[in-house]
């Protein structure tokens, strides 16, 4: 089978480094056809996204020979990308280019060479026809003695012809633009690989990939398998999987690690994950947008049924997830891997894995444990001689957990004896393995304003994007870049290759228990209201919340003749709230009874009339705002974002409204909306999205 690796190989391509290139492109072109333009536009749109790449800007002064300096750059790219025009072969120079970059793809210097056929026809260099055809007359006449030469740069057109590539009329339609995004996200699918980090310190994790690739090689190369990675929460799961993954993607057609199914499908649905699985194995993005999770699935069979693909779903909790992002045990094609990372066995029972094919995460042992823990707390891997009793003491309420090692470690990394001891003596009142209360230890050693950081991401802010909740945090002055940096040094925050947040799933419950903890029986005495059910029993129940800070409210399912009336005024009884985002279907059905929605026909009424002091508001979202204007009676003095997409609004306030801190309004898909509201009033606002409200106008 491709796919099949041996351990040795497995071992060696994780432990040791890997091939360092010092271009990650080398661009091959005619400058006297391109330099001046596409070159320019393509080399920019790489250096734009961080792709490192050579091009040689002493076209107009080279002699006859190729240099050295082109030779190395050449064998010490990544990729070769070969532009060629009317009068490319008309450069000897780029012919000797061409035949070093063969020779490098064959000797595996280059790992992709990707032909860009600009302006002329791939059949007229492979067969070298018309401009190509005239120059290699000249050619032949100038190197009558060299005929070998000649020849050679024929096999490299030819081969290089042969190669997978563009041709700028039939696949970019002619449009520069639009090939040179084609060919930045095909660098970009290369590259990217890379920014899948596995661990900072990735111990024991080989004789876990060893076995892991056993299983995955194990039996009939065309035969599709599901391996199911189970075990403890915290204890490397993922880790494990990302390491695997990182290993074998190279040798199947498609590869996705698709992370944190869990959380993602419920902030972000089942369909979002679909478009991101599709988006992973092929490199491109679909046509169009996946709204619906049984068209979803079975366009990722018809697009993937013939496709080798390695495909890992991490933190697999139903078995829908399964079903609807990989439809079954046969649905890719032949050789296809698919692993799941799961805290549930009987999941895996469930969707039938053969129980061969199951690999429990134990613990880890001593050996394992210790450099682990000191590699976090000492930076090395042994911790200093007179720490010794206190490091084995630390370890041993970990309890084996890698999770717990590595934030204990950060936590007590550069600090003096005094502070262990007094970290060892909160430790000694949890029994053992209660990592919940190991890792809050973590979370009272934060300052005020960072414990407001964690907690506002562990309940609102995972999987967003990181500049996105800087802004908020900003806003509710808490110092959001710093703080979020802080929180990734702790290991308590992560951010993947998108620029997202994310937080160990245990990590995440820690902060929300801590949440839950402020007022266990009564949701309306939490500082937080993450969960629909809680912040759908608030608005039912309006005593006693003016502890809410951050809200979220989804109501596009909510039934009133099932779960009761919602009373609006509840938003006015929480003078405390920062944060709120709200998410209604657009209208009001005033007359089908049955009909699902939120609140009686009064809700308007309670809006115009009622009191809406939001005195601390500073971000403020409702998706489908289902009314003509935002009340004069929601007071919004210091709100400095504002987000109503979608919305039935036609002017956003009937008077002038004064937000002196708004410095962000976004109304963008409010068809109805016809005129914009007076700037006069919003004199910091520095961004507006009016996108898609065709019928607005300027106030």
């Amino acid at each position: 089978m491709a796919a099949e690796m041996t351990y040795g190989a497995a071992s060696s391509s994780f432990s040791s480094s890997s091939r360092q290139w010092k271009y990650d492109v080398f661009l091959s072109f005619c400058g006297q056809d391109t330099r001046t333009h596409f070159i320019d536009y393509l080399f920019n749109w790489l250096h734009r996204d961080g792709i490192h790449t050579f091009r040689d800007d002493n076209w107009l002064t080279r002699g006859e020979n190729i240099s050295s300096e082109l030779m190395e750059a050449i064998e010490g790219s990544r990729i070769a990308i070969i532009v060629f025009s009317e009068n490319y072969a008309s450069s000897t120079w780029c012919l000797d280019e061409l035949v070093k970059i063969i020779e490098c793809k064959k000797d595996g210097r280059l790992e992709k060479v990707l032909p860009v056929f600009f302006k002329v026809e791939p059949s007229d260099v492979r067969h070298q026809r018309n401009t190509y055809e005239k120059a290699f007359k000249e050619h032949e006449e100038s190197f009558k003695n060299e005929t070998e030469k000649v020849n050679r740069w024929r096999v490299a057109l030819k081969e290089a012809a042969d190669l997978s590539g563009w041709d700028q009329e039939k696949i970019a339609n002619g449009h520069e633009a639009e090939l040179i995004k084609e060919i930045g996200e095909e660098v970009l699918t290369i590259v990217k690989p890379k920014c899948l980090e596995v661990a900072e310190h990735p111990i024991g994790l080989e004789s876990h990939i060893y076995r892991i690739v056993c299983l995955l090689n194990d039996g009939k190369s065309d035969v599709s398998r599901i391996i199911g990675i189970y075990g403890l929460g915290g204890i490397g799961k993922t880790t494990i999987a990302k390491a695997v993954f990182k290993i074998m993607l190279r040798n199947f057609e498609g590869s996705v690690f698709l992370a944190n199914v869990r959380e993602g499908s419920k902030q972000k649905g089942l369909a979002f994950l679909q478009e991101q699985l599709l988006f992973g194995v092929l490199k491109r993005k679909e046509e169009r947008t996946i709204y619906n999770e049984d068209e979803g699935i079975n366009i990722i069979k018809g697009r993937l049924s013939c496709k080798r693909v390695l495909i890992v779903l991490d933190d697999v909790e139903e078995t829908n997830q399964f079903y609807k992002l990989v439809g079954g045990h046969n649905c890719f094609g032949p050789g296809s891997r698919i692993i799941l990372t799961t805290k549930n066995k009987h999941l895996l029972d469930s969707l039938d894995v053969n129980e061969k094919h199951q690999y429990r995460v134990e613990t880890m042992n001593q050996n394992e444990f210790l450099p682990l823990f000191s590699l976090h707390a000492f930076r090395q891997n042994h911790p200093s001689e007179d720490y010794q009793q206190l490091s084995n003491e630390v370890i041993h309420y970990a309890g084996g957990l890698p999770l717990a090692l590595v934030v204990l470690g950060s936590l007590l990394y550069n600090r003096n004896k005094v502070l262990w001891e007094r970290e060892l003596k909160n430790l000694r009142n949890i029994p053992n393995n209660k990592i919940f209360d190991i890792l809050e230890i973590r979370y009272n050693a934060l300052h005020e304003d960072d414990q407001t950081i964690f907690l506002d991401i562990s309940c609102f802010f995972i999987g967003w994007n990181k500049n996105d909740v800087i802004k908020i945090l900003d806003a509710c002055d808490l110092g959001g870049e710093a703080g979020i940096e802080l929180l990734t040094e702790r290991s308590l925050v992560t951010i993947d290759e998108h620029n997202c947040l994310h937080m160990h799933d245990l990590i995440q419950e820690m902060g929300r228990q801590i949440v839950r903890k402020q007022s266990p029986k009564k949701p309306r005495g939490r500082s937080r209201l993450w969960n629909n059910d809680d912040a759908i029993d608030v608005l039912k129940y309006l005593n006693g919340i003016d502890a809410v800070e951050v809200l979220r409210l989804d109501l596009t399912q909510y039934n009133v003749k099932e779960s009761g009336m919602l009373n609006t005024l509840g938003f006015s009884e929480m003078p405390n709230l920062r944060i709120l985002d709200i998410h209604c279907f657009s209208g009001i059905d005033r007359t089908v009874d049955g009909a699902t929605f939120f609140i009686d026909t009064d809700l308007e009424h309670s809006f115009q009339e009622g009191n809406f002091c939001f005195g601390k508001l500073l971000w403020f979202k409702w998706i489908e705002f289902p009314f003509e204007f935002i009340p004069n009676h929601f007071h919004l003095g210091k709100l400095v974002i504002l987000h109503m997409p979608q919305s039935n609004l036609k002017e956003v306030w009937k008077e002038t409204k004064h937000l002196p801190k708004l410095k962000e309004l976004d109304l963008s898909c409010s068809s109805y909306l016809t005129r914009t509201p007076n700037f006069a009033g919003l004199p910091n606002l520095e961004k507006l999205n009016l996108s898609s409200c065709e019928s607005s106008e300027r106030y």
